[in-house]
């Protein structure tokens, strides 16, 4: 984990030094243990490491093997097979690290290296053969890349402020990505971003420059649309042996590091199973008794989690570490957090999540495991029942219409609601103007996650993974956690795990009402009863909408702030608009404008 930075001067004038070490050090966050540079002719790399594998200097970077020159954010989690099979063809290593696994899969396999890696990456290499520098994200966009034109000059980075490193670096809107947030709260569902002329690798995607023609290519080199292998393994048993299996090994090799690692609990099914996998392969080896955890609590509101915390911690007897944040401690980050992450935040979520990883750091816990995707691959969310009741009641009304009953009694809810709540994830997004938005232009009428009525399960699940729900929450832990130089590693985006999950048929994503039955199932051994019982999904639930009641006044000076700041966009009239999601939105959105000076 680390952070990165490269230019191309279109010229060929040389890189100055003072360039590549000021966008290293405006990410010094992500890179406590050490940077470094490289310059070639018109072409600089510049790289601050989080020393998590070999820690030693010999694995510092930029790192070259064969003439070859990498800067690498990321971990290969299968970078020891990885390094027995190069072996066989003849490859010498001089360090223990997977860096220099992944440069020589490179140097021997090219581009076709990527489909070898398990694991989540942001790198560029210098090709000197082919005279090109080769840049890829991973398959889910888990570790950011960032690329934009400044001049005469071509620029990557692992943030965005990285590029105020450069004299001639202007911060300016994109009215388009600013709208879409304002009015729909849409983040990361593109490969632009609120900065005009900035873009992103999407998850899935390599980058070539050509340094001879001074142009590049962006090229898709993995789709979740190509991965449609028909299910063919009838047996329930069988089928839920796999699905833990494929856990167990994601997460064993999620382990391997030379730090300590922790796991962030919240008492969900998602990281409760994580923690229970953990235990098992830590105690395998006598080291459970250091397993550590760190959660997030909200005493006497109706988010308080506890209870779910402290029965995964009776069973497992790991140390737990708990903060339970008021509205001021939270509230007093708010721009710094706008700061880390290069965007308007959505919620108040994102600042508690920005609490859990400064909690690691002090405790020693460089890497945390997290449940991040388990949701979006086996059918977590209440969007899921939509697709889910259609499919059923077209082939079993009278099963259907039991499932629903089910539905009513596990969400505690009337008939009315339960179908308001099933019918609102069909609806079509209309696009337009919104009246309390005051500037030209239209949002763009794209429906995203609702694109289809006819959506499936699998459907939903692939626009989750790729556009609308996960790449957000992907930027917002990434840079949370590398806020304080703690690596974030995420079992259920195992690209095995989930082509298997994506693969199941629709019944073992919700059955009877039950989201997540294969994964409920799989783990349940491992489960407290109280987890595997538990049906209310929560997500990483704040007090947000209780405190901005509650704290009215404190909410409304920051919004006549806003407004001063956005008076060429906000109409007056959005005092009349109540929904404190868009009043949130809004302000966030102006903290976002100073912080970064943004012309608009």
């Amino acid at each position: 984990m680390c952070g990165i930075f490269g230019i191309v001067d279109r010229r060929g004038a040389p890189i100055e030094l003072a360039w590549l070490q000021r966008g290293i050090d405006l990410v010094a966050h992500r890179s406590p243990d050490g940077r470094g540079f490289h310059r070639g002719d018109g072409w600089g790399l510049g790289h601050g490491r989080l020393a998590i594998i070999d820690r030693r200097a010999r694995a510092d970077q930029p790192l070259s093997y064969r003439g070859y020159t990498i800067v690498f954010n990321g971990a290969i989690y299968n970078y020891l097979e990885l390094r027995r099979e190069l072996g066989l063809l003849g490859h010498v290593f001089r360090s223990q690290s997977d860096t220099e696994v992944l440069l020589a899969a490179y140097v021997e396999w090219g581009p076709a290296c990527l489909s070898k890696l398990n694991g989540m990456w942001a790198f560029a290499i210098h090709d000197p053969e082919r005279k090109r520098l080769f840049c890829a994200r991973d398959r889910f966009g888990i570790k950011p890349f960032y690329y934009t034109q400044i001049g005469d000059r071509f620029c990557w980075a692992s943030e965005i402020k990285q590029f105020g490193a450069l004299p001639d670096w202007r911060a300016r809107v994109d009215r388009s990505t600013a709208y879409e947030f304002l009015v729909k709260g849409y983040q990361d569902h593109r490969a632009t971003t609120f900065f005009e002329g900035v873009r992103q690798l999407r998850g899935g995607q390599y980058l070539v420059y050509d340094l001879r023609e001074k142009t590049y290519q962006v090229t898709d080199y993995y789709r979740l649309d190509d991965r449609k292998v028909p299910w063919s393994d009838p047996h329930e048993k069988s089928t839920l042996h796999q699905l833990r299996d494929l856990l167990y090994d994601a997460v064993r090799l999620r382990l391997r590091a030379d730090v300590p690692i922790g796991t962030a609990l919240s008492g969900g099914l998602d990281s409760s199973s994580i923690v229970g996998v953990m235990h098992d392969l830590l105690t395998e080896r006598g080291a459970g008794d250091r397993q550590a955890s760190v959660s997030c609590r909200f005493e006497g509101t109706p988010w308080d989690e506890g209870p779910y915390i402290d029965a995964v911690v009776a069973r497992t007897g790991l140390r737990s570490h708990q903060i339970t944040p008021g509205f001021t401690e939270l509230m007093s980050r708010w721009d710094r957090v706008i700061w880390q992450q290069d965007e308007p935040i959505a919620g108040a979520s994102i600042l508690a999540q920005h609490l859990v990883f400064e909690r690691a750091r002090k405790e020693g816990l460089l890497v945390m495991l997290d449940g991040q995707g388990a949701d979006e691959i086996l059918a977590g969310y209440e969007k899921f029942y939509w697709p889910w009741f259609r499919r059923n009641f077209r082939e079993q009304p009278r099963r259907a219409l039991g499932d629903l009953l089910v539905f009513f009694r596990l969400h505690r809810i009337g008939v009315g609601m339960a179908w308001s709540r099933l019918r609102q994830f069909r609806r079509k997004d209309r696009g337009g103007h919104p009246a309390w938005l005051a500037a030209g232009g239209q949002v763009p009428k794209e429906e995203l996650f609702r694109r289809s009525p006819e959506n499936s399960i699998r459907q939903t699940s692939q626009n989750l993974l790729r556009e609308m729900g996960l790449p957000i929450l992907l930027h917002y832990e990434d840079r949370n956690s590398m806020a304080f130089g703690v690596e974030s590693r995420l079992p259920f985006l195992d690209h095995r795990l989930v082509e298997f999950c994506l693969a199941l048929p629709e019944t073992y994503k919700i059955r009877r009402a039950r989201r997540k039955f294969a994964l409920r199932e799989a783990m349940r051994p491992l489960l407290p009863d109280t987890v595997y019982h538990r049906y209310d999904k929560m997500g990483f639930p704040t007090p947000q909408k209780e405190w901005m009641q509650s704290q009215a006044s404190y909410f409304e000076r920051l919004l006549n702030e806003s407004r001063e700041v956005l008076a060429d966009w906000i109409h007056p009239s959005i005092v009349q608009y109540p929904d404190p999601n868009l009043r949130w939105r809004i302000i966030s959105f102006a903290k976002w404008v100073r912080c970064f000076e943004v012309e608009l």
